[in-house]
């Protein structure tokens, strides 16, 4: 049976409508996206009870769904003066704080969720992602597997978990963990029909490897296709990526994921995602397949750029901000600003390899800066570019890896809550030889990172 909507408008809060009810009312207009008329009801409600503690929380999701955090935390907190007792206003509270990077406070509310109810897997989850976030990851460990002994079968945690076990180092367990984010909604995988590749030798046999999550990931993680033989190689990867990757010795057929469905005449016989590769061949820090390059820009680009650039002054190329889309991407973007200081040593020319909407930031007053950001048109040309500067200072971006992956010198500037692949406390990483890693010593510190940049530049 259909559920049956609220009505669409409501003219006035009638006398004969209890309380109950009309808060029911509005909590239906909330969960129905009708946001101004369960505002409405809520005011009208808080009329007669100015402590009505439902109506407070409602506005308080409603301010959030505005984006008025503040707003809504202090309506959450107002709830909750009211009536402590209740899971959703301790929780949702938590969420808002740990959105805002109120850590210390977020935790209180879930601890708090733990007090009234000892089996909320959701708690357990969160303060597990809290504590990996502030670098306690043993912690973490701990709550992600109260999380997962309450409710095995949770693929959200199992990924938490899986990606705390990583930046552990500890691999072997981690990359197990690792495949429950082929069952997690935020993970994108296709639905292909062949079987999925159990690891056994391909015996003639064609294996599609499809990309997943981010250019960064499909670079990092496409030398493990240098190690595998006996059969046909078929790589998916996105459109951005294709003439980079087109002259790879190893593969017999490159396909842009938005093309796949269109190659009636592709046929393959077992396929696999390309980040279970490393689980595939048994992965540890030790043997990490490392030897770069392996990947090759295009020899005619690089010799084009290499007239271009040719200058007596160390050429480095510069990238302050990522994906406006990553979920940590506030984090691990910085601004142009902090780079100025670099601009200014003797001898030195910075390039700007910055593309998308962060490349229009404004240029600090008296800073030489070169930008190319209007001739990278894919990354081949990124790379072409790369080859000819001597050193790339980054953010974590796909440039960083591609410079990686090439073997350039490459620094990689990373925020305190930094990706699970560069490990923790190291300088170095195992991924990429010619790599060096700077970290913020606490959230949100730059000035730190940029010092100690500026410091190793004028050595």
């Amino acid at each position: 049976m259909a559920k049956k909507s609220p009505p669409k408008t409501l003219n006035r809060f009638s006398p004969t409508l209890s309380l109950q009810k009309a808060i029911q009312l509005a909590n239906q207009y909330y969960k129905a996206n009708q946001f101004l008329e369960a505002e409405t009801l809520c005011r009208k409600i808080l009329q007669t009870d100015s402590q009505n503690s439902v109506a407070l929380y409602l506005l308080g999701l409603i301010a959030d769904k505005r984006g008025q955090t503040a707003e809504a935390i202090n309506l959450l907190k107002q709830a909750i003066l009211i009536n402590p007792i209740v899971i959703a206003f301790q929780g949702n509270l938590g969420n808002l704080l740990k959105k805002q990077g109120k850590l210390e406070e977020a935790i209180q509310c879930y601890q708090q969720v733990l007090c009234l109810d000892p089996h909320s897997i959701e708690a357990y989850n969160n303060l597990g992602n809290i504590f990996k976030a502030q670098g306690q990851l043993e912690l973490a460990i701990t709550y992600f597997q109260q999380a997962i002994a309450l409710k095995p079968d949770w693929p959200t945690a199992h990924l938490g978990y899986s990606l705390t076990l990583l930046k552990k180092g500890e691999f072997s367990l981690g990359w197990s963990e690792y495949e429950w984010r082929l069952k997690n909604n935020e993970v994108s995988t296709p639905q292909l029909k062949q079987l999925r590749w159990d690891g056994t030798p391909l015996a003639g046999r064609t294996l599609l490897i499809h990309w997943e999550q981010g250019f960064g990931d499909t670079i990092q993680f496409s030398r493990y296709l240098t190690l595998i033989t006996g059969g046909k190689l078929i790589f998916v990867i996105p459109s951005a990526l294709a003439l980079l990757f087109a002259n790879l010795p190893q593969v017999d057929t490159i396909i842009a994921h938005n093309q796949l469905d269109k190659e009636p005449d592709i046929t393959y016989d077992i396929w696999i995602p390309l980040l279970s590769l490393p689980q595939h061949f048994a992965t540890t820090l030790n043997n990490i397949p490392a030897a770069v390059p392996y990947l090759y820009p295009n020899l005619f680009k690089v010799k084009q750029w290499q007239q271009r650039l040719a200058q007596n002054h160390f050429k480095i190329g510069i990238v302050w901000a990522g994906n406006p889309n990553h979920q940590d991407d506030r984090n691990r973007s910085c601004s142009l600003t902090y780079f100025a200081k670099l601009a200014k040593l003797p001898h030195v020319t910075l390039f700007s390899l910055q593309t998308g909407a962060a490349a229009n930031q404004p240029v600090p007053q008296g800073m030489n800066l070169v930008s190319l950001t209007p001739f990278l048109k894919d990354f081949s040309d990124t790379v072409a570019i790369i080859a000819n500067l001597d050193l790339i200072i980054s953010v974590d971006t796909a440039v960083a890896h591609l410079a990686g992956a090439i073997g350039q010198p490459v620094w990689v500037l990373l925020h305190f809550n930094s990706d699970w692949r560069w490990l923790v406390e190291r300088e170095d990483t195992p991924w990429y030889p010619t790599m060096r890693l700077f970290r913020q010593p606490t959230p949100g510190d730059w000035n730190s990172v940029f010092s100690q940049v500026l410091a190793e530049l004028t050595l």
